[in-house]
């Protein structure tokens, strides 16, 4: 028995000391964490003579694209940027087209509104899958974009569209109404091979993927086969075609031609973008990179729609993850429009020293709201800025001696919070922040101080 309570005696030592460590070596992780916030949040007095405002005149001219981040998708600010953005670039620069991390068809229906049609920016907003837009914010941006219409000449009008493709159901409606009433196929055909994409809970999978593709591809041979839309977008049309085309698209046609017009392409985009979905599920590579790849695609088709129809300059906004020009990872979106568009394709980052986010549970359906901070020094500045709130724009940064130049020049951690929570986010905060130059990923960044939580409207 003596033995034996020695052995306990050790035993309970030995848990003791580990106890002792653990503790000491959680303490000295989170104390570095802190430490590291501290150093973070200095004020920099040299970043406030270089502060600017959201302005276009600090924006090349000669861009056809010009992209909004998101630091955190569930974010109120990063949201009214969206609109903040878009009114200048229209207002100054003559934009015609706003293009949004969303379906087409969901987009194609609010563009539907925002062009005169019946209902309210509320209930726009619950057209979309992703309820992070079910907002004030983006019913704010749609009623804006349906007023400047309005009154706004035909040359300068305005349009919304979405460039994703991961929720097809949004298309479901409109392409059996298009299909049918231009007889491309029976109710019998379009039901046997498209409820699979009907409703929220769509059984679109590996199984009957490949006969979607196949009966899409018909769909789409009808509709360019057809005689009554002759020689409208053909992708070897000529340069007088295009020319003729683009006239024909806008105040040399009446409204009933205008709007076969439009409906045809947004048939055609939703017959691609449900066509991507399907893929998805052949397709045997990474879904993060064939889905920015898909999204660059549609991105470049909505330009070319615009390049006929409109002024030929796009907003577009994602996630920073998305827009950003260079990515270590893999080619997402904003480095392949990089690739094609060079200077015409503009990037503007965002980042917040502390967001207080709206953000969904990790494999649940449910959301939480959740605090993160993003050490982010030049993030951290903007508590000096009018409004708490700045930007930067990089090309004006010139002085290679100056303090700025060589922080924007320095690897530092940047927010980049995605759509999933999990606790252990808590113990890992690389799990939410990236590490890179600002300037290799964006033209010009917008800093926020801080960040408030979207909140989801109910439907009605």
């Amino acid at each position: 028995m003596k033995i034996l309570g020695k052995v306990l005696k050790i035993l309970g030592k030995i848990v003791l000391t580990l106890t002792g460590f653990l503790i000491v070596c959680v303490l000295l992780y989170f104390g570095k964490l802190k430490f590291e916030e501290l150093q973070a949040h200095r004020e920099i007095k040299a970043v406030q003579a270089e502060m600017k405002p959201l302005s276009a005149e600090y924006i090349p001219e000669n861009i056809s694209i010009l992209s909004i981040g998101e630091a955190a998708h569930g974010c109120k600010e990063m949201q009214e940027l969206k609109l903040s953005v878009f009114k200048e670039m229209v207002e100054k620069r003559g934009f015609t087209a706003f293009a949004l991390e969303a379906d087409y068809g969901e987009c194609a229906e609010i563009n539907r509104y925002i062009e005169g049609g019946e209902g309210s920016a509320e209930e726009m907003v619950q057209k979309f899958a992703f309820p992070i837009y079910h907002t004030k914010e983006m019913a704010e941006l749609i009623s804006w974009m349906r007023e400047w219409n309005e009154s706004a000449p035909e040359e300068k009008k305005v349009r919304f569209y979405g460039f994703d493709m991961q929720d097809p159901e949004g298309s479901y409606a409109f392409l059996k109404d298009y299909s049918l009433s231009h007889k491309l196929t029976t109710g019998e055909e379009f039901s046997k091979n498209l409820d699979c994409i009907k409703g929220e809970n769509f059984s679109l999978n590996a199984t009957n993927a490949e006969e979607v593709i196949a009966f899409l591809d018909s769909l789409k041979e009808k509709v360019e086969e057809s005689p009554e839309e002759a020689q409208t977008e053909k992708g070897n049309a000529t340069d007088e075609q295009d020319a003729t085309e683009k006239q024909a698209s806008n105040d040399n046609r009446d409204s009933t031609e205008k709007k076969e017009f439009q409906e045809r392409q947004d048939f055609l985009m939703e017959l691609n973008t449900v066509r991507q979905a399907a893929e998805t599920w052949l397709s045997k590579e990474d879904s993060s990179v064939l889905r920015d790849r898909d999204m660059e695609e549609n991105v470049k088709k909505i330009l070319e729609i615009e390049q006929k129809i409109g002024s030929g300059k796009l907003v577009i906004s994602a996630h920073d993850g998305h827009i950003q020009k260079e990515n270590p990872i893999y080619n997402s979106m904003g480095v392949l429009l990089t690739k094609d568009f060079g200077e015409a394709y503009y990037a503007i980052g965002t980042d917040i020293w502390k967001v207080t986010d709206n953000i969904k549970v990790l494999g649940e359906a449910k959301r939480t709201v959740q605090s993160f901070v993003s050490v982010d020094p030049l993030a951290a500045q903007a508590r000096f800025a009018k409004g708490k709130q700045y930007a930067l724009y990089f090309s004006g940064i010139t002085d290679e001696k100056s303090k700025v130049y060589q922080l924007i020049h320095t690897p530092m951690k940047m927010l980049q919070l995605g759509e999933g929570y999990t606790f252990v986010m808590r113990f890992f905060p690389k799990s939410y922040r990236v590490k890179s130059a600002p300037v290799q990923r964006y033209d010009s960044m917008i800093y926020l101080y801080e960040g408030n939580p979207i909140e989801i409207l109910e439907k009605k």
